[in-house]
C-alpha cells in the first residue's frame, strides 16, 4: 500500500529544467537534514520518515487525490446490521455500532448499488460502513476511490482509508475512515455536513476490466459524539527523542490520545528513519488496540500525532503510556532519489523504550 509521498515519488520529472548552482558545505548539510525530514508515512506502513512543514502542505493537498483501499474475504456476512463489528477483529470498533447513526441511503449507477448503512463522527474522524451489490463480477479484490469532504467548514479531510470484505457473489461490505485536519490542528469539530462521492469502483485485475466511474454520492449531517477532554502535558525523553502526551479525549466508544514527538538535530543527522510507537495499558492490565490517525508537522524536528484506541474500561483509573523508539539506517536510494529500507534489512538500527507516562483518568 502506498502513501501519498510514495505516489508523489512516482511522478517523472525532467531534471534538465533545473539550473545547477554552487552551494557551500553548510548549505549542503542543511539540505541533507531537510531531505531527511521530507518523507513521513503513517504507522500502518513499516518504516516512517519525519515530516517537514513544507512537505505537509503538499501532502494534505495531494491526500485528496488518493483513496487507499484493500480487500479481504469474509464468508456469510449479513448485508445489513452491525457492519462495524465485521471490521473489529482486534476489538477496535466493537463499541461503534451502538453509538452510530443508521442512514440506509442507496445510490445505483452502472448496475452497481451502494447503500450507506452506519456512520459515526468523533470530532476528529468520520467512520462509514456500506454495502455494495453489483450486476457484474468485480472479482475477489476490487477497490474504491473517492474522498469524503466536510462542507462549509475551515476543516478538511487529509487522510482516507477504504476497506472491503467480499460477502458472496457480486456482494461486498465496506468501511471508510476519513481523518480531519481542523483549523487549529488540535480541537475537534462539533458537527459537520459531509459529502462522500465515490468516484470509481475498480474491479480486481484478474477480472480484466477498467475502473467503473459513476455517480454514488451521499450527503449527511452529523454531530460529534459526547466527548470529555483531559489535558495531560506530560513528557518522557531519552537519546534525543522527546514524547509529550498533550491530552486525552474520551468518547462513548473509544479514546483519542494526542501526543507530540520531537527529535534532536543529532538524531535527524545520524539516522535515516525514526519510528515512534506508543503502547497504552491501564492499571487493570488491559492493553488497548489503537489506530494511528496520522499527524502534521510545523518544524523539521517535531510531529504532532493522534491515535484512536478501543473503548476504555470503566473500572480503570490510570493509563500507562510507553513510547517505543526505533532508529534505522537506509539500505539505499531508489531511482527517484528517495532512500529506502527493506523488510528484514541488516542495516544499523537501535530500539529502546522511554519511561512510562502515567495519566490519572479524570471521570
Amino acid at each position: 500500500m502506498k502513501d501519498v509521498y510514495e505516489h508523489l515519488n512516482d511522478i517523472d520529472m525532467n531534471v534538465s529544467q533545473f539550473e545547477e548552482g554552487e552551494v557551500s558545505e553548510a548549505e549542503r548539510e542543511k539540505v541533507k537534514m531537510q531531505l531527511k525530514g521530507k518523507i513521513r508515512k503513517q504507522k500502518p506502513v513499516k518504516w516512517r520518515k519525519m515530516a517537514a512543514a513544507a512537505s505537509i502542505s503538499i501532502g494534505i493537498s495531494a491526500a485528496s487525490l488518493f483513496g487507499l483501499s484493500y480487500t479481504s474475504f469474509a464468508q456469510e456476512i449479513p448485508l445489513l446490521g452491525n457492519l462495524f463489528q465485521l471490521f473489529s477483529g482486534d476489538g477496535l470498533y466493537g463499541s461503534y455500532v451502538e453509538n452510530s447513526e443508521s442512514l440506509a441511503i442507496a445510490n445505483e449507477d452502472h448496475g452497481i448499488n451502494v447503500t450507506m448503512n452506519e456512520v459515526i463522527f468523533d470530532g476528529k474522524a468520520l467512520y462509514m460502513t456500506y454495502t455494495i451489490e453489483s450486476e457484474m463480477d468485480l472479482g475477489e479484490s476490487p477497490k474504491l476511490t473517492g474522498v469524503p469532504t466536510i462542507l462549509d467548514s475551515p476543516s478538511m479531510i487529509y487522510s482516507t482509508r477504504h476497506e472491503l470484505l467480499k460477502n458472496g457473489e457480486n456482494q461486498y461490505v465496506g468501511m471508510t475512515i476519513a481523518d480531519l485536519l481542523t483549523e487549529d490542528q488540535v480541537d475537534q469539530v462539533d458537527n459537520g455536513k459531509f459529502e462522500f462521492m465515490i468516484e470509481s469502483i475498480v474491479p480486481d485485475s484478474a477480472v480484466g476490466t477498467e475502473a467503473i466511474k459513476g455517480n454514488w454520492a451521499f450527503n449527511f449531517e452529523l454531530s460529534a459524539t459526547d466527548n470529555i477532554e483531559q489535558i495531560v502535558d506530560v513528557s518522557a525523553d531519552s537519546n534525543g527523542v522527546d514524547v509529550t502526551v498533550k491530552k486525552v479525549v474520551y468518547t462513548p466508544m473509544s479514546f483519542l490520545l494526542h501526543y507530540d514527538e520531537e527529535l534532536s538535530n543529532d538524531v535527524m543527522q545520524k539516522w535515516d528513519f525514526v519510528r515512534v510507537d506508543i503502547i497504552v495499558k491501564d492499571d487493570l492490565g488491559n492493553v488497548y488496540t489503537n489506530k494511528h490517525n496520522g499527524g502534521y508537522s510545523d518544524s523539521f524536528t517535531q510531529l504532532h500525532h493522534t491515535n484512536t484506541f478501543e473503548k476504555l474500561n470503566p473500572e480503570a483509573t490510570k493509563l500507562i503510556v510507553t513510547p517505543v523508539v526505533q532508529f534505522l539506517e537506509a539500505d539505499g536510494t531508489d531511482k527517484n532519489g528517495s532512500i529506502y529500507r527493506n523488510e528484514g534489512s541488516k542495516a544499523a538500527e537501535e530500539k529502546f523504550q522511554l519511561e512510562e507516562i502515567i495519566i490519572e483518568i479524570e471521570k
